[in-house]
């Protein structure tokens, strides 16, 4: 696989991994960041940003408790993707 399908497989993974969450997927197209959020959120700020080149997520440090966990979940999960393609 070349590099440009390993990161897309990853980044696949961990879409389908957040939407296993029950969150929702928002691309502004930008090509470097998508947007999980779930439908029933309370705040505007309880959304995960997501990197596909670094395969790394972000949440504000005023996001709630579960939106912080969620992200460390999915980082844990990408970072266990990506040592899956290094072997």
């Amino acid at each position: 696989m070349t590099k440009k399908e390993i990161r897309n497989a990853i980044n696949k993974a961990v879409y389908q991994y957040a939407e296993s969450l029950g969150y929702n997927m928002s691309d502004d197209n930008d090509g470097s960041y998508v947007t999980f959020s779930k439908s029933d959120r309370k705040d505007a700020y309880d959304c995960i940003d997501y990197s596909r080149s670094y395969h790394d997520t972000c949440v504000v440090n005023w996001a709630s408790d579960q939106v912080k966990k969620d992200a460390d979940i999915i980082n844990e999960f990408a970072k266990q993707q990506v040592l899956n393609y290094q072997q």
